[in-house]
């Protein structure tokens, strides 16, 4: 910081006029040309460059240095410093921010004033950006769609819905105050869906025709939903038929509707269709089926991954690693674990979450001995164990009574920084007492017991 600080110092005190286009400088009684330095341009990018990196603090401190020289900065810079601030919910610093857009009488500036409704909106001040959401000058649709969006991810619908109308002008919707945008919609929609208002729904659907934005992916799934949600899931369907091209989110939406609404034959028929579709059919194979994979579906999801699996294999496909990874995921899911175990040994890369999903497996599915081979290669790689996998270890040593395994992973427990909490502390002590070792249990359970009441005193 020091050193940013010098360098615009510097700045400041070697400029000459010349260099500089004269502008305005702002004192409390009178206004007259200036040539100060650094060239606002010089200090604006700056100051950008940090709010990017969300250096807010330092961004504040050149602003300071700015407003200092009577240098006012233009509503971009308070813009990128603002939105740091909320997207880091960093309320202290935006309200200093704030006061500095007040000094440089910028807090009326549109841009400015949207950048504050999304500070205090997303920093859960909803009261205050609604003050300021009323007493702004002039609005824009930005500011309608932030605080229709702030009321909708707070879970108060039924407000968003309100703005909505008065935005559109009232009930009639003839009069609109600024015309909605593609976020607009699909925010209201999503509200719609939540509050199952299937009239106002098909009005905004109107709305979106006449402006003719009915081919938008983002609005298409919004209204899928809305009517799902809704119980009509014919006029869903009526949507879903009339999109120009096929995607997994409006696919998965459709889906889901049909489930939703107690239809899993037209559920299926939909993922048929996805999986008919060649371009679609890989997307849903680079996810793993997880759209695709529910109770009623499970056994056609796995019918078809085997199909494509076979279909890699017959023809020599050199398949790409995430095509793997997905229908590792898939078998896991199904509990096929054998079919897993051979598809993860195929995997050129093997990330670690593939490696803990396959474990997961094992032990879900009683195979302990595997589940512990497993581990035990775990250990041998250079990824940093975690909680969560010492715990599945552990489980497997339960289940199969390993008393000499569990000992091993206490050890490394005991070895190991962050690896011990008090769920792990839990299954180990399961383990002795399983395996008849109560003095080993009991001294566990002292120790867990000493580590929850340390975690009670410093959370106090």
């Amino acid at each position: 910081m020091a050193a940013v600080l010098s360098s615009v110092t510097t700045q400041l005190s070697t400029a000459t006029h010349r260099h500089l286009p004269p502008f305005r400088r702002r004192d409390r009684n009178t206004v007259h040309l200036y040539s100060p330095s650094p060239p606002p341009a010089t200090a604006n990018a700056t100051i950008n460059t940090s709010s990017i990196e969300h250096r807010i603090q330092e961004s504040l401190s050149l602003l300071d240095l700015m407003q200092s020289e009577s240098i006012s900065p233009d509503p971009s810079l308070l813009c990128s410093i603002l939105k740091c601030c909320a997207d880091a919910r960093c309320l202290r610093l935006g309200r200093i921010a704030h006061e500095k857009a007040v000094l440089a009488e910028l807090d009326t500036d549109p841009f400015v004033g949207n950048s504050l409704l999304l500070l205090y909106s997303r920093c859960g001040f909803l009261s205050t950006a609604r003050k300021l959401f009323d007493e702004m000058p002039s609005r824009n649709v930005v500011s309608w769609t932030t605080a229709i969006s702030m009321y909708h991810h707070a879970g108060l619908p039924h407000e968003a819905i309100n703005l909505y109308r008065l935005m559109c002008g009232g009930a009639a919707f003839d009069n609109s105050v600024v015309k909605p945008n593609c976020f607009t919609y699909t925010t209201v929609l999503n509200c719609c869906a939540s509050v199952k208002d299937f009239e106002l729904g098909v009005k905004v659907h109107g709305q979106i025709v006449d402006d003719g934005l009915q081919n938008d992916k983002f609005i298409i799934v919004a209204l899928i939903d809305m009517y799902t949600k809704c119980g009509k899931v014919c006029d869903a369907r009526k949507v879903f038929d009339k999109i120009p091209e096929l995607s997994i989110e409006a696919s998965t939406a459709m889906i889901e509707g049909y489930s939703g609404n107690g239809q899993p034959k037209d559920a299926v028929d939909v993922m048929r269709m996805v999986l008919r579709s060649g371009p679609l059919a890989e997307m849903v194979i680079a996810l793993g089926f997880t759209a695709m994979i529910r109770p009623f579906l499970m056994e056609m999801a796995l019918r078809h991954g085997q199909e494509i699996h076979a279909h890699i294999i017959k023809f020599g496909h050199k398949p790409e690693n995430k095509h793997l990874s997905a229908l590792l995921n898939l078998y896991e899911r199904c509990d096929k674990m054998a079919i897993a175990y051979r598809v993860f040994k195929e995997l050129e890369v093997k990330e670690f979450g593939l490696w803990r999903r396959l474990l997961s497996g094992f032990v879900r599915n009683g195979l302990y001995a595997e589940a512990l081979m497993i581990y035990a290669e775990m250990t041998t790689l250079d990824y940093k164990m975690s909680h969560f996998v010492v715990i599945e270890a552990l489980n497997a040593c339960v289940g199969m009574r390993g008393l000499k395994e569990g000992r091993q992973i206490h050890g490394t427990l005991l070895k190991v920084e962050n690896l011990m909490g008090s769920t792990s502390l839990t299954v180990l002590s399961e383990l002795y007492i399983t395996c008849g070792k109560h003095e080993e249990a009991l001294k566990v359970s002292n120790l867990n017991v000493n580590i929850k009441n340390f975690i009670h005193r410093v959370t106090q």
